[in-house]
């Protein structure tokens, strides 16, 4: 059964060899629920071959109205707002992170230097 069905998909789509077909044939009088999905694929393929997409009639100037329509100072604003505030919350998520990870928010400690000696700091740059 499911060597003959997998002949019957591929019936559909390519030229079976002559014993493949008569394997086919054989298979499809011999059961009735092959014969069955083939009548259901035939419909199938009936109605998909009949299906046309079809798009508004204006389709093309929305699509165009809203590519140019992108460029005006209003979604521009909008753009950046979104943009900065995103980034803002980025730059205090960091703050909050290094203060309570060194206690403060000193210069050494956004820089990561916290934990030095100022002799270290010469002594690390001689090296």
């Amino acid at each position: 059964m499911d060597n003959a069905k997998k002949l019957l998909h591929r019936s559909y789509d390519e030229d079976l060899s002559p014993e493949e077909q008569k394997v086919l044939e054989v298979a499809l009088m011999a059961d009735p629920r092959l014969q069955q999905e083939k009548v259901h694929l035939d419909q199938l393929r009936v109605r998909l071959s009949s299906y046309q997409a079809d798009f508004s009639s204006d389709f093309s100037n929305k699509i165009i109205s809203r590519i140019y329509g992108f460029n005006q100072p209003d979604d521009f604003i909008k753009l950046f707002r979104t943009i900065a505030l995103s980034g803002v919350a980025a730059i205090l998520l960091i703050l909050i992170t290094i203060y309570f990870t060194d206690g403060s928010l000193g210069l050494d400690a956004l820089y990561g230097l916290t934990g030095y000696s100022p002799n270290e700091e010469l002594f690390s740059y001689l090296n």
